[in-house]
C-alpha cells in the first residue's frame, strides 16, 4: 500500500512542499490506514507537522461518540495533534431540505476548511473512485463525472486514490492497525452502499482488478477534461460581461465548450446545477426562453444575453390595456403614405374569423405575419423582436377562431393585415398600465 501512497503523492504532485498535512480521520479503516501510512512516512516526505481532524455528524448516536473516543484516544497515545468538530446533520439537513448525506458533507467540509493547515488528507480510495463513477453514470453525468475523485481539489489530497480497499485492511491487519466500523456501512439504505454490496462486486467477477483500470480511465479521462476546460476559460472570458453571455457569438461554439461555459457561468452565481440545467440552459440559447434553476433562480436569454437572475424579480411582470376602435378605411386614399407601426396595428374587419378576443400568449400559438413568409412561435418571435422577458407573459394580443391575429409590438398576421381595398378597419393603440 505504501508503494502506491508514494505513486499517488509523486505522479500527482500532491505534496508540494507543504510542512504540515492534516488527515480527515473517522475512525475507519481508511482514514486510519492513512494516518498511519503518512506518520510512516513523515521523515522520508519531509513533512515537519502531521495532526489530524474529526468531525462529528450526530447522526448514530452512541456509535458516533464511540467513534470520537477512539480516534482521541489514538491521538493522544500517538502524539498527533487532533481537531474536534459536531454539527446536529439531521436537524440541518431538515431545515435547509437537503439529503442527509449532502448536509453531513457540506457541514463536514466547511469544519475542515476552518482548520488552520497546509492540505487536508482525506482516505477517498480506488474502490470510492469506482463507486463515484457508478453513482455519476447513473445520474446521466457529463465527461466530468467520468473523471471520478480528483487526486487534488484546492488544498484537498487524496494519497490513496490508487490504493483499494482490499490493499488498505491488509495493511490495517500487518502493521496492527485497530478500527472502528461505522454499521451504516453495512446497510443498502444508502445509495453508495448498494454500489458497493450489489455492483461493485458484479464488476469485479468480470475483471478483479476493476478499482484500478477506472483508476487508469479517470485519469486519462482527466487529462481529456482539463484541456477542454482551458479551451473553455478563454471563451469565457471573452463572451461574458456584465450583460451576461453574448449569446450571438456563445451559439456559434462547439457544444462541448459551449455548457462548460454555462457551468462556469453558473458557478459565477453560486447557482449548484446538473446535467439536466446544463443542456436545459444550452436550448434555450438557441432558441430563446427561460427555465427555472436550484435556489429559486432562472435562466434566460434577452437583448442578445444569456442572464441568471433570481426567480422572484422575473414575477414583476408589466401590464398593457388595449384601446380598439373601428372606423371606415381611408388611409389609403391617393397618394398619402401610410406609417409603418400604424400598419402593424391595423386589421380589415371583413377578414375576421368568427368572435373576436383579447387575451394573453399561450402556449404553441403561432401567427404568420405579413411580408414574412412563414409560420413562426410566438415564443420565438418575442426572442427575435427582443422582447423584454418582464413583459413576455402579460403582452396582448387579438385572436380570432382561427389563432393569433395580431401581438403587440410585434404586427399583424397576414390573412386579416389591412390594405387598400379593406373597407373597416381595427386601430389598436396600446398602453402600458
Amino acid at each position: 500500500m505504501l508503494k502506491k501512497v508514494n505513486e499517488a503523492l509523486i505522479r500527482f504532485n500532491l505534496l508540494q512542499g507543504a510542512k504540515h498535512v492534516t488527515v480527515a480521520l473517522s475512525g475507519g479503516a481508511d482514514s486510519m490506514a492513512l494516518l498511519g501510512a503518512l506518520l510512516e512516512l513523515k521523515d522520508e516526505l519531509k513533512i515537519e507537522k502531521i495532526s489530524a481532524a474529526h468531525f462529528n455528524h450526530q447522526i448514530r448516536g452512541c456509535e458516533a461518540v464511540r467513534d470520537q473516543d477512539f480516534v482521541t484516544k489514538f491521538c493522544t497515545e500517538n502524539g498527533v495533534e487532533l481537531f474536534l468538530g459536531s454539527a446536529d446533520v439531521p436537524s440541518f439537513a431538515k431545515e435547509k431540505g437537503m439529503s442527509l448525506e449532502l448536509a453531513a458533507r457540506k457541514l463536514r467540509y466547511e469544519f475542515f476548511d476552518s482548520i488552520s493547515t497546509d492540505l487536508i488528507a482525506t482516505a477517498h480510495t480506488a474502490s470510492d473512485n469506482l463507486e463515484t463513477v457508478i453513482f455519476n453514470i447513473t445520474r446521466g453525468t457529463a465527461l466530468s463525472g467520468l473523471c471520478g475523485i480528483p487526486p487534488k481539489r484546492d488544498r484537498y489530497i487524496r494519497p490513496l486514490i490508487l490504493c483499494t480497499r482490499d490493499m488498505i485492511e491488509d495493511y490495517c491487519e500487518q502493521k496492527g492497525i485497530k478500527y472502528v466500523t461505522d454499521s451504516t456501512n453495512l446497510s443498502d439504505d444508502y445509495t453508495r452502499n448498494k454500489i458497493r454490496h450489489n455492483v461493485v462486486s458484479v464488476l469485479k467477477e468480470i475483471n478483479l482488478s476493476a478499482e484500478n483500470a477506472v483508476s487508469r480511465m479517470t485519469t486519462s479521462i482527466r487529462e481529456d477534461e482539463d484541456f477542454i476546460n482551458s479551451v473553455a476559460n478563454e471563451k469565457f472570458d471573452e463572451l461574458v460581461c456584465d450583460s451576461g453571455v453574448c449569446v450571438k457569438d456563445f451559439c456559434k461554439l462547439h457544444p462541448s465548450i459551449a455548457k462548460r461555459i454555462i457551468t462556469k457561468y453558473c458557478d459565477a452565481h453560486n447557482v449548484e446545477i446538473d446535467n439536466y440545467h446544463v443542456n436545459s440552459i444550452y436550448d434555450i440559447c438557441l432558441s430563446g426562453g427561460k427555465i427555472s434553476l436550484p435556489q429559486d433562480m432562472v435562466a434566460f436569454v434577452d437583448a442578445g444575453f444569456l442572464k441568471i437572475d433570481n426567480a422572484k424579480k422575473q414575477v414583476q411582470n408589466v401590464t398593457f390595456s388595449v384601446d380598439i376602435t373601428q372606423s371606415d378605411n381611408d388611409l389609403f386614399f391617393g397618394d398619402k403614405k401610410v406609417h409603418n407601426l400604424l400598419l402593424k396595428n391595423i386589421l380589415d374587419c371583413d377578414k375576421i374569423v368568427g368572435q373576436l378576443k383579447l387575451r394573453t400568449r399561450e402556449s404553441g400559438d403561432t401567427i404568420r405575419l405579413k411580408n414574412k413568409n412563414c409560420t413562426k412561435t410566438l415564443k420565438k418571435l418575442f426572442c427575435e423582436y427582443k422582447i423584454p422577458l418582464e413583459e413576455r407573459e402579460n403582452l396582448p394580443a387579438l385572436v380570432d377562431d382561427d389563432g393569433v391575429v395580431w401581438i403587440h409590438k410585434i404586427g399583424v398576421a397576414e390573412r386579416v393585415a389591412a390594405d387598400k381595398d379593406s373597407k373597416q378597419i381595427y386601430i389598436l393603440n396600446t398602453k402600458k398600465d
